[in-house]
């Protein structure tokens, strides 16, 4: 069914009140009938996974949360200046300075520190306080080191070695009534983002006694393996192509109702990184054009690369390496996945290997709206002074899930001799529904990553939802410095009912550090 006659669908439902009701009706249709055996009976709104779900019950990211905002805390300048790392309490209390404070439904999904790169001994306690009951209260050395015991373990908490020069701790924490969380003492930068629902129906307030062991063994195995449930019915393709100039070539197809849940590569050279782009259709409208390398989080290439080990992508390197990729791509009636060389030169002996998943529930959640086509915005250029990079500027209803982006830029000196690259003190900046100010305030690129001290001046690093898997100073195409980085944004995926941009700046005021960036944000529309 081509998007057109889903449209002519959608208006027979008709707008407003009548419109939301059939459609959170058909969603609460499929979830009834799909629910695993750790769903919620209900969630605050339909599409809505709370807390450990949203790691077990992967294979429901394409539905959407209308009714949920994701919101952020943060360092940031007040003032529009560049000292993020003030401080910033919203007041005293707790252990003794308050930096996130919320009252109603929602969740903690992402806590980021960082001072004298990484080294966050002299902020002493950090306390979290949910429904009026302390759940953690220990010194944050200590528990991001993993000291606190599952599920406050390895890679949901890591210290500065793990993700360079920044902390983070990355457990879902859903509150029914309230929340807050606070530092010791010595606070410099941070970020604190969280979930606010609509109401607290099907959210449980978090139970510490719950070690979600089987969540941390499949964030352990990412980027090695589908980190979504088994699907009995899979249907696997293998092709080998030769792509000529200028070609596309199609390479899987598929009719549906169903979901693309798998797509692997693997390329024959390194040379065939630089020019190849992915393109998938879904439903008679390609939603995915992006360059292979920067899909796979390997934006820069194969060169200095370690193996990209994120959650819902990964990548070998190494010769003969495996490129994969495990979102969830619905359809209705029929998907196609072609690559397109760009280049002058023939690319011989592709291997692709992909899974499609028959699946019945796909043909009412995207004809309602209920859940999304899986699509990408990718671009590539010099930044524009005066602007952000955009990483999505979107109209309609979606969710943003994360990003994959390529930075090249110029350090600059200082009188220690430091050669200092000074566009990564961008900040992120996602503005919803058209809102004039954001919904997440950043502090700064590499703390948008999770990293901190600019990665520890260069430390690369791949973590499940995070990473910088390539770092360059000079050589072909980097003239300077360059870097690659990714953020998946699963749990705090940001959901928008009219409008999205979500965007970075390049360098600490937008207008004083030219760099090129490339960028492959992934979204369910």
């Amino acid at each position: 069914m081509p998007l057109g006659v889903i449209r002519n669908f959608r208006r027979i439902l008709g707008r407003g009140v009548l419109r939301a009701a059939v459609i959170s009706c058909a969603a609460l249709s499929v979830a009834a009938v799909t629910a695993p055996v750790h769903a919620e009976p209900f969630a605050p709104t339909p599409g809505a996974l709370v807390g450990w779900d949203t790691y077990r019950q992967l294979d429901r990211l394409p539905y959407l949360a209308p009714g949920v905002r994701t919101q952020q805390f943060s360092s940031y300048d007040r003032s529009g200046g560049n000292n993020d790392g003030g401080g910033g309490c919203l007041h005293g209390g707790g252990a003794g300075c308050v930096v996130a404070e919320d009252h109603g439904a929602g969740e903690i999904d992402s806590i980021w520190f960082t001072r004298d790169r990484g080294n966050v001994a002299s902020m002493g306690n950090i306390r979290i306080e949910l429904d009026g009951a302390v759940v953690l209260d220990a010194p944050l050395q200590a528990v991001v080191r993993g000291a606190a015991g599952a599920p406050f373990a390895f890679p949901l908490v890591a210290d500065a070695s793990q993700s360079p020069g920044g902390v983070y701790i990355k457990v879902p924490m859903p509150y029914r009534d309230s929340m807050r969380v606070s530092i010791a003492r010595n606070l410099q930068y941070y970020h604190v983002t969280y979930r606010r629902f609509p109401d607290p129906i099907g959210v449980r307030t978090f139970d510490r006694a719950d070690h979600a062991e089987d969540v941390l063994a499949m964030l352990r195995r990412a980027g090695t393996s589908d980190p979504k449930p088994p699907k009995p019915n899979a249907q696997r393709q293998t092709r080998t192509v030769d792509i000529a100039p200028g070609a596309a070539v199609p390479v899987a197809s598929a009719t549906g109702p169903g979901a693309v849940s798998a797509l692997r590569l693997r390329m024959p050279s390194e040379a065939a990184f630089t020019g190849l782009r992915l393109r998938i259709g879904f439903d008679g409208q390609q939603t995915v054009d992006a360059p292979v390398a920067e899909f796979f989080g390997l934006g820069l290439g194969t060169p200095g690369a370690i193996p990209v080990r994120s959650l819902m992508f990964g990548a070998d390197p190494a010769p003969g390496g495996w490129l994969s990729a495990w979102w969830p791509m619905p359809f209705i009636a029929n998907a196609t996945v072609s690559l397109v060389n760009t280049t002058g030169a023939p690319v011989r002996g592709i291997d692709t290997d992909t899974v499609v998943d028959p699946d019945p529930q796909w043909a009412v959640a995207l004809a309602t709206g209920a859940a999304g086509h899986f699509g990408t915005h990718s671009h590539a250029g010099p930044t524009v002074p005066g602007q952000d990079w955009s990483f999505a500027d979107e109209l309609g209803h979606g969710k943003f899930v994360g990003v994959s982006h390529t930075l090249r830029g110029r350090r600059i000196g200082t009188p220690s001799s430091f050669r200092w690259p000074a566009f990564l003190e961008g900040n992120e900046r996602a503005y919803v529904d058209g809102a004039s100010t954001p919904q997440i305030p950043g502090t700064g690129t590499e703390d948008f990553y999770e990293g901190g001290w600019f990665f520890d001046f260069g430390q690369r690093f791949s973590l499940p939802l995070t990473g910088s898997p390539t770092e360059q100073r000079s050589g072909p195409g980097c003239a300077d410095y360059c870097l690659t980085a990714y953020r998946l944004m699963l749990p705090d995926a940001v959901n928008y009912l009219l409008s999205l941009r979500f965007g970075i700046q390049h360098g600490p005021f937008d207008d004083d550090q030219q760099a090129d960036y490339s960028s492959t944000a992934f979204l369910y529309r």
